[in-house]
């Protein structure tokens, strides 16, 4: 009986919320001198990128998709590592 005990507090004690959706609002004054836009059409655009997430990247990018075209999404096609450790990332708007 106390191992079913014990295990029930264990199991309840690791379900509670640490914070981990806890949402901040980006800084994007840092995005914006460290996201630069390489090419863009209607169909894909290309960021350079260094010292930021790709999902922030990404965020900017479907901004992007969205104003392009009625409810498009931006999927990540391809990151291209540079050798100054800057990125590409191409995303496709779809």
């Amino acid at each position: 009986m106390k191992k079913i005990v014990f295990s029930a507090l264990f199991f309840l004690s690791a379900c509670q919320n640490f914070g981990f959706n806890d949402y901040t609002e980006p800084n994007y004054n840092y995005l914006a001198s460290h996201i630069n836009v390489v090419e863009k059409s209607s169909s894909h655009v290309i960021y350079e990128y260094s010292n930021v997430r790709i999902d922030e990247v990404a965020g900017i990018a479907a901004v992007y998709c969205h104003e392009k075209g009625r409810k498009k999404q931006a999927l990540l096609h391809k990151i291209i590592s540079r050798p100054d450790n800057r990125r590409h990332a191409t995303f496709v708007c779809n």
